[in-house]
């Protein structure tokens, strides 16, 4: 079973609407959805902000189900090598604000080469791949973007796939973001968020299940 996770409802809107639904309810307080897209079953959740928050629901529904492999799909802010509603899959992830008091930086971890294969495969879209980083805040000034693109060398930044990735890694199970940028970071990047969010939001879950529809995961 395939597990697809987003933010919010939009980012996972396609796949809840168009799959063929076996059942639905809903689990520490969030909804869910279950169901088959072309050959693969997979179950669906949204509504959770920041990495502890991505944590605890995927763990929680890793343990509830029988999930092989899982997927977040959403947004991000661009940092280098990206435009808005290009499509960025996370080869590495890792934590932009994670430091401990003795220098100690937060590991990187790899997403699945399987998964990210097979999407570049069937996808009708153009993908680029590379590092996606993740941390608590918004980033919206020139000079912390920066400071993440030298540390970490990212194409994107978002709130919740190193998390997401670290959960998979210590439970073995198959990873993969896939995130559309929605504004590039301090290049007034609330604006550009609130603008372009509902017309890129629900572009990867969009991504995704189109591969679904293609090819067994």
């Amino acid at each position: 079973m395939i597990l697809v996770l987003g933010v919010f409802k939009i980012e996972v809107e396609p796949m809840l609407e168009e799959m063929e639904v076996l059942e639905k309810g809903r689990f520490l307080k969030r909804y869910y959805q279950r169901g088959i897209i072309g050959r693969n079953e997979v179950v669906v959740s949204y509504g959770f902000i920041g990495k502890v928050e991505a944590a605890l629901v995927a763990q929680a529904f890793l343990d509830r189900f029988s999930i092989d492999a899982v997927f977040l799909t959403g947004n991000a802010g661009g940092l280098d090598g990206v435009e808005v509603g290009d499509v960025v899959v996370g080869d590495f992830y890792t934590e932009y604000d994670f430091e401990t008091a003795l220098g100690d930086e937060g590991i990187v971890i790899p997403g699945s080469e399987d998964l990210e294969d097979k999407v570049i495969a069937y996808s009708s879209r153009e993908i680029k791949t590379g590092l996606i980083a993740s941390g608590d805040s918004f980033v919206t000034t020139k000079e912390k973007a920066e400071k993440i693109k030298e540390k970490t060398k990212a194409l994107c930044v978002d709130m919740d796939s190193a998390a997401v990735a670290k959960v998979c890694y210590e439970n073995e199970k198959k990873f993969l973001a896939i995130k559309t940028v929605v504004d590039l970071c301090g290049k007034d990047t609330e604006e550009a968020f609130k603008k372009n969010y509902e017309k890129y939001g629900f572009l990867s879950n969009l991504v995704l299940l189109d591969v679904l529809k293609r090819c067994v995961l």
